[in-house]
């Protein structure tokens, strides 16, 4: 894919249109990767969980507010790796996670990286899971995702987009509302972001 789609200004259609299409990593001489199966899409300037999200991690706005088509890559619980993908023009802090891929390439690889008994389809089914998988770790934070030999994302000319994706509320960030209240001190609507529909899925059988 081409820098021009990662600088767009709609994460959201970003985050919708990358299913379907592939990613890779080549590292420690490995190549593996897989078709990416489920994404989740992050607005900086309309969104309480990317807001939040860079309250409690005030490093990440350097790499977030670079042009789109890097990696940010970040820990949680202090080992599992989230392998995302800036978007947007620089300034804005806009990014796509991958959750989820169906491995195509590398699969002894992937095995070694996450355990012999971890079953095939659990390989890469979560963006803890396929980080690990493909050996994304905070160390290739920042490195470009096109025309790149370490980590890169491959077009599926052979994909047909057409009600191949269902689109639902995102995952594990209950965080991200907040109440309001007026000048007063009463009560207002309050903003709640956890049910965006920004989570989009290839359909089971697709």
């Amino acid at each position: 894919m081409q820098l021009p789609f990662f600088t767009d200004s709609d994460v959201v259609n970003i985050a919708r249109s990358l299913v379907g299409n592939f990613v890779f990593s080549s590292v420690g001489g490995s190549l593996t990767g897989g078709m990416i199966t489920e994404t989740e899409a992050y607005c900086g300037e309309r969104d309480l969980a990317m807001q939040k999200h860079l309250l409690r991690r005030p490093s990440s706005v350097t790499t977030l507010k670079k042009k789109g088509g890097i990696a940010y890559i970040y820990t949680v619980y202090g080992y599992h790796s989230m392998f995302n993908i800036v978007t947007n023009e620089v300034g804005y802090t806009d990014s796509v996670l991958i959750r989820a891929i169906s491995p195509t390439v590398g699969l002894d690889i992937m095995q070694e990286r996450r355990g012999s008994n971890i079953a095939v389809r659990n390989l890469c089914s979560g963006p803890a899971k396929l980080s690990q998988a493909l050996g994304l770790t905070p160390a290739l934070n920042g490195e470009p995702v096109v025309n790149n030999n370490t980590i890169w994302i491959e077009s599926n000319a052979e994909f047909n987009a057409a009600e191949s994706i269902i689109s639902a509320p995102r995952i594990g960030i209950d965080y991200a509302k907040e109440d309001k209240k007026d000048d007063k001190g009463k009560p207002r609507p309050a903003r709640d972001d956890t049910s965006l529909p920004w989570r989009f899925t290839l359909k089971q059988g697709v």
